[in-house]
């Protein structure tokens, strides 16, 4: 099953990479696994205690706290349980900052813009689709019957 997953994730990278000119600004955008984002994650709120409180340190529940709000947050699920951990607001700010600055997109960004493009091709492929059937049904109007 997770093999199944991991397909899927490579697969959209695949897609996003060879799409990137639609998707982002630049062709040097990184793409953040889970350690990536976690780690990006723990600065962030780092930084945030520091400013807050003095000392830059996390704990490590409070990151994997963090983490389960913003995966929430960015896919639209429901929030069941979820507690949203001091100055979230903050630290989310500075996480969209350090990626933008850094060039970056987390995996659940990716996801996004290529749910965002794939869309786009559903739409297309039914307006080419109502085209095609369309024009059929206009060429059929074009042919002369023949009578005998």
């Amino acid at each position: 099953m997770a093999a199944l997953h991991q397909r899927s994730v490579l697969a959209m990278i695949k897609e996003f990479r060879r799409n990137w000119h639609t998707l982002c600004d630049s062709e040097r955008t990184t793409v953040c696994g889970a350690d990536a984002m976690l780690l990006a994650l723990q600065l962030c709120m780092a930084e945030s205690s520091r400013q807050h409180g003095g000392e830059f340190t996390v704990s490590l529940s409070d990151v994997l706290l963090t983490w389960k709000h913003l995966l929430h947050e960015k896919l639209n699920l429901p929030f069941e349980n979820v507690e949203v951990i001091d100055h979230y607001e903050d630290i989310r700010r500075t996480y969209d900052s350090f990626l933008k600055n850094s060039n970056m997109l987390d995996v659940m960004d990716v996801y996004k813009k290529c749910s965002v493009l794939t869309s786009n091709c559903e739409n297309n492929a039914n307006i080419s689709a109502e085209n095609f059937q369309q024009g059929k049904n206009e060429q059929k109007k074009k042919i002369p019957i023949l009578s005998s």
